[in-house]
This record gives C-alpha cells, sequence and structure tokens, in this order.
C-alpha cells in the first residue's frame, strides 16, 4: 500500500512538467497523508491538462459517503478494471499524481522504522491514480483521487508487498486518454524497474501527520 508520500515539486516546475497552464496555489507537502488535499494531473473537458487538488481517497460519484473502512486512498492494479468502487474510473477517469517519493515502515516486532522510497537522483515521479467528483456532504463538490498500487518486487518485500504504479513519460498520454484500451492500460500496471526507486531509512517525525516539513524524509544514516 501507499498510506504517506511527498510532492514538494514547485507549481511553475509541476506546470511545465506536464505542460499544463494552470498554477494552482500549492504548497510543498512532505507528509501527505489520506483524505488531505494533494495535486493531480488530469484530462480537462477542452482536452487540455489539467493540474488539479483533489482529496487523497477516492469516493465515486454513486457513494454518499465514504465506506466504514475509511477513503479508498489505494487501489489494488490486479482488480481495478472490476471492482465496483473503481470501474468508472479506470475506465474514464484516470490521473497521474506528482511525487517526490512515499514512505514505508519496516515491521520488526513493535517497532516500525519509517524509510522514503525515491528516486536515487532526486527526481519526481507520477504514480497512476484514479479521479471522482461527486457530492461531499454539504452538497458541494469533491474531487478525490486513490493511487494504483501492484505488487512490490523482491526488493521491497521486506518493507511491504505493494508498491504505487509508476507511469513513466513517455506514457503518460496513453494513461490519460480516456480511449485508451483496457488491456493497454493493464500493461502499465507493473512495479518500477530495480534500481528505479529506492529506500532510505528517515525520522520517525514522519510518524505523526501532524508534521509537514522537510525534517520528514531526512536521511538516517
Amino acid at each position: 500500500m501507499c498510506g504517506r508520500y511527498a510532492v514538494t515539486l514547485p507549481v511553475d516546475a509541476m506546470a511545465t512538467l506536464f505542460g499544463s497552464a494552470d498554477r494552482p496555489n500549492l504548497a510543498p507537502r512532505w507528509n501527505v497523508a489520506p483524505t488531505q488535499l494533494a495535486p493531480m494531473v488530469a484530462i480537462g473537458k477542452a482536452g487540455d491538462t489539467r493540474i488539479l487538488q483533489a482529496r487523497w481517497g477516492l469516493r465515486p460519484a454513486w457513494m454518499a459517503k465514504d465506506p466504514p473502512t475509511g477513503p479508498l486512498f489505494n487501489a489494488r492494479g490486479e482488480t481495478v478494471a472490476d471492482k465496483p468502487a473503481f470501474r468508472t474510473a479506470f475506465a474514464r477517469k484516470r490521473c497521474l499524481i506528482p511525487a517526490d517519493g512515499f514512505y514505508e515502515w519496516k515491521r520488526e516486532g513493535k517497532v516500525r522504522t519509517p524509510y522514503f522510497i525515491a528516486r536515487p537522483d532526486g527526481q519526481p515521479v507520477a504514480f497512476a491514480g484514479l479521479w471522482e467528483a461527486a457530492k461531499d456532504e454539504e452538497g458541494g463538490l469533491l474531487l478525490s483521487m486513490s493511487i494504483v498500487t501492484t505488487a512490490a518486487t523482491e526488493d521491497f518485500r521486506n518493507l511491504h508487498d505493494r508498491f504505487p504504479v509508476v507511469i513513466e513519460p513517455t506514457n503518460w498520454p496513453i494513461w490519460l486518454k480516456a480511449s485508451t484500451p483496457s488491456d493497454t492500460l493493464k500493461q502499465l500496471l507493473i512495479p518500477p524497474l530495480d534500481g528505479f526507486m529506492v529506500p532510505r531509512q528517515v525520522s520517525d517525525r514522519v510518524n505523526k501527520v501532524s508534521h509537514d516539513d522537510a525534517e520528514c524524509f531526512r536521511p538516517i544514516d
């Protein structure tokens, strides 16, 4: 699973990277948690690339409220095309979720040690995402999103058996295009090659959701 991540890319750099004219008021986030707002990249009604803020935790339009288990912040790639909560978004509402990397915790007895998994060169990535537009409890518009995950490679299974799907830049148009066939999309739902992203132990400051600063992913030697 992916339960925390970071996105600190400046908005101008993000707009240039994804080819968007949008310049939303985005602050760097070092510790994004489910139910919080974060940027997503999607195709707008005019066919242009948009950078929008969405709640991390998908709520399909037919759901009046989140399920008892909480917002759907991850979607399993193996079942995303068929599971009722995700199949409509997978078919027509796919997005990219910019990120520096994500956090995972290694469990040893009662001790949980945080790691930050990111590219060794520090460059951002784009997670495969799904989005929905639904009514919130007050009747307003709720944009929400979920990160698609897949089975982790052997190198990461000591941390967790799931890994966010990373979409390569050459495949961004394929993932975002509404008419891309399901079989083509499923071919993208794979973990990155070994060495593309690497884990490093970080400060336990990230354990608290209220902590949101660069110290969260400061490496621990």
